[in-house]
């Protein structure tokens, strides 16, 4: 009784709308009726009963819901999951494909529902590659940087079938994987600590997965270096073949060099300095290195790059023995991108690189391995993807720590606060 009263109401509220019929159809009663019987059923996920009540709801009132799409196509997988010939799956298919080009007649958003039908066409139709990356590419040219995990995922999985197939070229696959690496980078940092970060990290290591064949640097330098001669007044390409290169390791080679030299000769940007300073402390001219970072830091507005930014100035500081420069400008980088484990590795790895600080006996010689693991302890607990970097270093630096007898006559018992010297100028707690 109360579930027919409910329904009533609806209807009469249905009518009273001045749009009415243009949003639930000529036979607006109906079309109320059937948004209710299958919903009802799709709540109680009797997907077969749910799929009969909404296609008749896909048929005659098309703009009544956006969520009608969303069930709609869930519903439909079920059906082509359940389908028992091949026949009846690319029947399912086709009505998935039109169920997703309705979708953005009525509502738009065109960009975000073709990133998530050429996802679902790779999965029911990766015999078509052609077909698959072009609704893919579309919505990833829509979207840009805002697109889905899953959309850059399938679009580079699509790209890679039609490399394969000789239809793209190793080249395109590394320019994609440059500009997706990018887009994901955003998002990671967009999303920090929130749920939807998990899914880009996860979508990077996808996208690092299938493109791992096309990125050694035997490939990408001689990629450049072919490519160079064509694209050297082309900021953006010079941009993301320094990025890739950067990314892969591949700096030492001579072409990334002549990049980085042409991008800032050229068109002087926060990317180009920090490239220079990248060929500056492979070539260990430390100063050049601070003060390219240092350009980079003042010319930059992508503020998902300043962390980085930092990391690399503290990196130079390092390496000319300014490790107070360095651990301030760590610091720097933890502060501003939360969950950043790199800092605290950096800042370990100079305190344990540090024994003279550590006094004149071998207590509190050996007292700043103990600082030294408090840091990668911090690194590992604020971000798991260091972990086993820490992990590892903890077990190695363990191996140094003061013993009882080392610390006996100067009185140091378990839980004392110790004091380091030296530029360290931090404190710690023994543990033996």
């Amino acid at each position: 009784m109360m579930k027919r009263f409910t329904l009533l109401a609806m209807i009469a509220l249905f009518f009273t709308t001045g749009n009415a019929q243009e949003k639930y159809g000529a036979d607006s009663v109906k079309c109320v009726q059937n948004l209710s019987l299958y919903r009802d059923y799709y709540k109680q996920k009797m997907y077969d009963d749910a799929y009969k009540y909404w296609h008749i709801v896909y048929k005659i009132c098309p703009a009544s819901s956006e969520r009608m799409y969303v069930d709609g196509t869930n519903l439909i997988e079920y059906k082509i999951r359940k389908a028992s010939t091949d026949a009846a799956k690319n029947a399912y298919t086709d009505t998935l494909l039109m169920v997703y080009d309705q979708r953005i007649a009525n509502f738009g958003k065109e960009g975000f529902v073709l990133g998530r039908k050429g996802t679902d066409m790779l999965r029911y139709m990766s015999d078509q590659p052609q077909k698959v990356y072009d609704v893919l590419a579309k919505s990833i040219e829509l979207q840009g940087k805002n697109s889905e995990a899953g959309a850059i995922v399938s679009y580079m999985n699509a790209l890679v079938l039609l490399e394969k197939a000789g239809v793209k070229t190793p080249a395109d696959v590394v320019d994609a994987f440059g500009k997706m690496s990018d887009y994901l980078a955003y998002n990671i940092t967009k999303y920090n600590g929130k749920p939807t970060q998990e899914y880009y990290i996860k979508a990077q290591e996808s996208v690092e997965s299938v493109s791992n064949s096309y990125l050694s640097c035997d490939i990408l330098v001689e990629m450049a270096k072919k490519n160079y001669e064509g694209n050297k007044t082309n900021q953006e390409w010079m941009e993301r073949t320094a990025d890739i290169l950067d990314k892969k390791g591949c700096t030492d080679a001579p072409i990334f060099f002549t990049i980085a030299k042409n991008l800032h000769a050229t068109n002087p940007s926060s990317v180009s300095a920090e490239k220079m300073g990248i060929m500056s402390l492979k070539t260990k001219k430390y100063q050049d290195a601070v003060d390219f970072f240092k350009q980079a830091l003042d010319m930059n507005q992508d503020d998902s790059k300043t962390a980085d930014y930092y990391i690399e100035l503290a990196q130079a500081y390092s390496s000319m023995g300014s490790f107070a420069a360095a651990r301030t400008n760590a610091r720097k980088a933890a502060e501003i991108k939360s969950g950043y484990g790199l800092p605290y590795i950096m800042i370990g790895d100079m305190i344990a690189g540090s024994s003279n600080c550590g006094g004149d006996d071998a207590c509190a010689q050996k007292a700043i391995y103990w600082l030294a693991v408090d840091y990668y302890t911090k690194a590992k607990s604020v971000d798991a993807s260091v972990a086993e970097t820490a992990n590892s270093k903890i077990a190695t630096y363990k191996k140094y720590f003061p013993t009882k007898e080392d610390c006996f006559f100067g009185g140091t018992k378990e839980g004392d606060t110790i004091e380091i010297g030296c530029w360290i100028g931090e404190s710690t707690k023994a543990r033996f």
